[in-house]
């Protein structure tokens, strides 16, 4: 689901939890047991608004900081049941959405996971620094208007941060 990026699963597993979590399963059982999970694993939910399991509705709302600090959980050496979150990212030059992108020397150092619909467009991952540090990231863009370029923005930052030596 991650490393493709494919709606269709992200949607059935939102449901199935519902389903697991005692919620109807629909969008707005989905998007309820989604939000109850990331209470539980004391997540940042301020500014966030779940409506679906795919994100493709536009009133879904994520913040960078609910992001990275998942993104940071999962990498808790006690939380080994979140690890797929970083697994399942695609690795930058080499699989998923990211196959054909970072062809400027991140490739293979950083995993991220797109989000792209109009107007708005996320990057979210982690990245090895220069001294071999792990960082967790999530880059955010609305209101844009070339895909294309935003896309290029947001990889260009990746790679800076991938280039960091962080020390």
């Amino acid at each position: 689901m991650l490393t493709n990026s494919d709606n269709d699963i992200a949607e059935t597993l939102a449901r199935q939890t519902a389903l697991a979590s005692g919620e109807a399963g629909s969008f707005g059982g989905g998007a309820k047991a989604i939000a109850t999970q990331l209470r539980k694993l004391g997540l940042p939910l301020s500014g966030a608004s779940f409506h679906d399991g795919s994100g493709l509705d536009r009133d879904d709302r994520l913040t960078a900081n609910l992001l990275t600090a998942l993104l940071v959980k999962a990498g808790d050496p006690a939380r080994p049941g979140l690890r797929p979150v970083l697994t399942g990212l695609p690795v930058a030059g080499f699989t998923g959405t990211l196959t054909d992108r970072y062809a400027d020397g991140a490739a293979g150092v950083v995993r991220a996971k797109t989000g792209t619909l109009t107007g708005v467009n996320t990057l979210a991952g982690t990245a090895v620094d220069r001294d071999g540090h792990l960082l967790a990231f999530a880059f955010m863009a609305s209101g844009t208007t070339d895909a294309q370029e935003a896309q290029s923005a947001l990889d260009g930052t990746a790679t800076a941060l991938a280039g960091c030596g962080c020390g």
